[in-house]
């Protein structure tokens, strides 16, 4: 198999959902690009005529650099060295934007510091290793409407992808548990395979977690707040 069939169809579980949920777009920026396969992946799919892959470490940008030269890519995949949203400062739409692979705190930042490029996207993807109540609690708050999600099991970890499109509604169902960003409504409507498994596991964590605290004579509510709300999900997906 070449190098490019490779890079096309991809390895990685988590870029192969967020390239299932880009779908196809004119540009694909890459923010937080680290080697550039999604990129050049979304090229050589047909996902996307052309793609943006930025990164702030100077060496992941060099080696995503080499792998475009290296997949004859040069002229579609512009590989550039910046700090979030600033990458796109000469862009203009229609493009997608990818964040992937950081916390959802700093997807929550970058959106934030780039808004006006952000709100000019027709869809932006997002990969957060951690800190999802942060980025929903955002996207919600701040306008951006929850489309898609995708949950990627790979061993223990689970991967929550989140797909968003500027000025958009959330449709939230009254009987998902208000104002709780740990989980996604669309997966809990939806019911993809691995969310009970992805409830279960918090479940259990949070038991344990709580199971401590009150060995140290303490009952702390967030916890036994959290388990309900799992239990919530659980009891509507029986």
């Amino acid at each position: 198999m070449s190098g490019s069939l490779r890079c096309a169809q991809l390895k990685d579980e988590r870029l192969k959902a967020v390239l299932s949920l880009i779908g196809n777009c004119d540009t694909l920026a890459d923010i937080g690009c680290d080697h550039g396969c999604l990129s050049a992946a979304a090229i050589l799919s047909g996902s996307a005529r052309r793609a943006l892959a930025s990164d702030i470490s100077p060496a992941s940008a060099r080696k995503a650099e080499k792998l475009a030269k290296r997949l004859g890519l040069a002229e579609t995949m512009n590989v550039v060295c910046a700090d979030g949203l600033s990458a796109m400062a000469s862009e203009e739409p229609p493009y997608s934007i990818a964040i992937c692979g950081m916390g959802g705190e700093l997807i929550a930042r970058i959106l934030e510091n780039g808004a006006e490029t952000a709100k000019k996207a027709d869809l932006i993807v997002m990969q957060p290793m951690r800190g999802e109540a942060e980025l929903r609690g955002y996207l919600c708050k701040n306008g951006f409407g929850i489309i898609d999600e995708r949950i990627i099991r790979d061993g223990r970890r689970f991967y929550q992808i989140i797909s968003a499109v500027p000025d958009g509604e959330n449709a939230i169902p009254e009987w998902f548990p208000k104002d709780w960003f740990r989980f996604g409504w669309v997966s809990a409507q939806n019911r993809p395979e691995e969310l009970k498994p992805l409830l279960e596991h918090y479940r259990a964590v949070y038991v344990k977690e709580l199971e401590k605290a009150r060995a140290r004579g303490r009952d702390p509510e967030p916890l036994t707040e959290e388990i309900a709300r799992v239990d919530t999900l659980l009891d509507a997906m029986a």
